[in-house]
Order: structure tokens, then sequence, then C-alpha cells
């Protein structure tokens, strides 16, 4: 990160940016757009939304005029009479007229924006895409044509990453491309510290993140719809977090990228402030709640929204040293960041992987953790479960090896699944349990990846 700003500083100077593409208009797209319009050395060139008509509401809301975008339209959602701003596509594809129409308003320093996903690729100028769907399978899209199109990927879809992150970085390393989770999220912000404690030799006992907000298995988007829109969120997003189910693809990612594992399925969530951190993840002989060192967990207090890292070592000077330093006496040491700064802190990564081709976040460690589907209610057969965020699912982190060797379903793929059986209420869901919600790019990607690990 030192540094960053002066290059960002000195490209601007020199008339350049890194040109950039977001998927994605929710509270992490819309927040991101308009952030990147402040900083120097970064444009954005491209947006792009199921909903098109939604994109240029949002855009005029933060002071990007329609004299500054170019409107594709693919499914008719505008009303596109004496609408000067707009291309009219037509077919499913995108033909060459098309894409030097685009690639010419990109140079003329307009912002496009469409309701297809294709149109990202169609960018000759552009460094990198970003992905704030939120949605699996669209992030499997996204991400999959990104890499084949010689474009890196930043992705702020973690419900992707913990599916076929793996897969995803094969690919990208092959294609001499960055695949990258983006700063600013908790596996993010926790990855620093646990970078900061390891390269000093330090020993991990637990890193994890404050839940700031009240945790409710059984949620769905009916009973959150105030609460959401109090909290500027979708149902279907605030869902996955009060449910839990979050929290569990947050500490799966970071699982993933470090190696370190849950304690127990679930992990162990308790409340805890950040005065009892210290005292609670420590192991149980030492009157806390853990079983084995090298753990990601959660805790509900007021760290909230910050992440935080418990720590050891056996080296007598250095205990002697924190204590000096007035960090304690040990053998459990503290160091906590109280915040994470969600898409604010993107263009980091963004900065990162354009000047030094270097990642974030990634799943160094392959599958580590899974995050596994279990019934929200009791459910019948023939019922589609309607996946992260719904009504019929919640998801459970759980070791991979324990996952595999169980036949359990991700959570990630369990929307579309049509259930074969009844399952009770809080039971896990096993892939012989479902009939698979087709046959998607997201579930073949998956499927070669279990088969390389």
């Amino acid at each position: 990160m030192l540094g960053l700003n002066k290059k960002l500083k000195n490209l601007e100077n020199k008339g350049k940016s890194i040109k950039v593409a977001i998927a994605g208009v929710g509270q992490m797209g819309r927040g991101l757009i308009s952030h990147i319009r402040e900083i120097d050395g970064i444009q954005v060139v491209a947006v792009v939304n199921r909903d098109a008509k939604r994109i240029r509401s949002i855009l005029r809301e933060i002071n990007i005029s329609d004299d500054e975008i170019m409107l594709i339209d693919y499914r008719g959602g505008i009303d596109v009479k004496n609408d000067k701003s707009m291309i009219k596509a037509e077919g499913e594809n995108l033909d060459n007229k098309t894409r030097e129409k685009i690639n010419q308003m990109v140079k003329k320093g307009k912002i496009i924006v469409s309701d297809e996903l294709d149109i990202l690729f169609a960018l000759d100028d552009v460094d990198m895409i970003i992905d704030a769907t939120g949605n699996p399978g669209a992030g499997a899209y996204i991400a999959y044509n990104a890499v084949l199109h010689k474009k890196h990927i930043v992705t702020l879809n973690v419900e992707t990453d913990v599916v076929i992150g793996p897969k995803l970085k094969k690919l990208a390393d092959d294609a001499g491309v960055v695949y990258t989770v983006s700063a600013g999220d908790e596996p993010a912000a926790l990855k620093e510290l646990y970078d900061f404690a390891d390269a000093l030799g330090l020993e991990v006992v637990a890193a994890g993140k404050g839940k700031n907000n009240p945790l409710d298995r059984y949620a769905n988007p009916k009973t959150l719809k105030d609460y959401a829109k109090s909290k500027g969120s979708s149902p279907k997003m605030m869902t996955s977090f009060v449910d839990g189910t979050k929290s569990m693809i947050e500490m799966a990612c970071l699982s993933n990228s470090t190696g370190i594992i849950p304690d127990c399925r679930g992990m162990h969530g308790p409340r805890a402030d950040i005065k009892d951190l210290i005292s609670v993840f420590s192991l149980k002989e030492d009157g806390g709640i853990l079983l084995k060192k090298g753990v990601v967990d959660f805790a509900i207090g007021d760290l909230a929204p910050g992440v935080f890292l418990v720590y050891t070592t056996e080296n007598k000077t250095i205990k002697a040293d924190l204590k000096y330093l007035m960090l304690g006496s040990g053998p459990y040491y503290l160091i906590y960041r109280p915040y994470h700064l969600t898409s604010i802190e993107t263009p980091i990564t963004i900065a990162r992987t354009y000047f030094y081709r270097e990642p974030t976040l990634v799943p160094e460690y392959g599958m580590i953790s899974e995050v596994i589907t279990l019934a929200k209610k009791d459910l019948k057969e023939g019922e589609k479960l309607d996946g992260i965020g719904g009504y019929t699912v919640y998801g459970l982190i759980e070791e991979y090896v324990t996952a595999k060797k169980e036949d359990l379903l991700p959570v990630g793929l369990s929307e579309g699944c049509v259930l074969k059986k009844d399952i009770e209420k809080d039971q896990p869901i096993k892939y012989n349990d479902v009939n698979l919600g087709g046959d998607s790019l997201l579930v073949k990607l998956r499927r070669s990846q279990d088969k390389t690990i």
C-alpha cells in the first residue's frame, strides 16, 4: 500500500489512468463508482447491471449526467425515444458495429452503461473488471470471461470465491492476469493482520471479525424488509448478514487464503467485547473456548465492524518487549483493526493489481474450508432452494475435507436446486438430496475444480 498514492498521482499527471469496468450497482458498486470519481489515476469506463434503468438513476444521484454516458440497451428496459445517449443493440450477441461504436465512445470519455454483461468483455481499453454483484453465478461468468479476454479481475464477490476461487486463480495464473479478492471487506482486512503477525514469526491463535448485526439463523427477506431499508441494503443481502451465512463465507475466504481452519462447524461466534477477546479466544486449557490454535471465528460485541487477531509466542525476549509496550503479560496477545471500509478500499487493490500485478487476497491454499447448506425450515420434496439470503437455507463453515467426505452441498450452488427428499430444519443438505439447478458455468467450474483437489 505504501507509495500507491504517489504512483496514482504520477499516472494522472501523465494524462493516463487505470481504466476499470464495474458489474453491479448495489451498495458496493454504487459506492465504488462515486468514490473512484474522486481518486487520481483511476477511471470508470463502463457500468453493467441487469437493470440498466437503475444504473442511470444511480449515476444521476452521484452527479454523473446523461451527457457523460452511453447506454447500450439489450432488454428493452429503457424508453429510447429521442434519446441520443443510447444505442439499441440487436440480437443476443455484440455485433462488430456495436463493438466499434462502444470503443469509440470510451475513447471520447463516455461511460458505457448496459444491462448486458458481455459489454464488459467487448471493451478494448479496459485494464480490469470489478465484480460487485454478490451473486455466485454472475461472478463465475464475469471472472471466467474476464480471464479469457486477458483482463484482470478484482472481485468483491466472496460468494463466488468460496465456491470456485481456486479454479479462477489457476485460470488467471495460466492466462497471465491477476485474479484477486478486493481490499476492504473483512477477509482482506484480516489478511493484513495475519500477514503482519506471520511475517514477524508470531503464532496465530485466532483470526476473526466482529459481527455488526444480530444473529438469527431463520431470518428471511420478509422479516428483515424494514431493517434492510433502514440500513440502505436489499432484504436479500441483509438476510445473508443476519442469518450468519455472510460471516461464514467471509471466514471461509480467509481460511482458503491462509490455511487456518474453523475450530468447529459454524465456528463459535461468542459474545465478546474487545477487552474479552484474548481470554475468550484462547485454548480451553487456558480458560478459553478453543480446541486448537490457528482458527477462524467471529465475535458478537463492540469490535464490530472491525477485525481481530489473537497471537502468541514462546520467545521470552519478545514477551518482555510486548509487556514493555503495554500489550499484556501473555501468553495471548491481541491486535485489531476497529473498522473495515468495504468498497472504499477497493482502489488499493486496483492500484496494486495495475502497478505490481499483485493480488490482495487469493485462495493460496485451495479449498481449506467450505460453506455448507442447511435447511432454514422444514423443506419438502420438490421444493426449490432460493440460495444465499433467501427463505429456505443458510450456510455454515466446515472443513473442506469433511464437507467432501459427507457429500455436503456448497451454499453457493444451492440456488435453483430442487429437493429429491424432505429435509428437516437445521439439517445439512447433501448433493444427493438435490437436482442441481441446471448445468451452469458455476457448476461446471466447480466440478472441474473438485477433480483437482
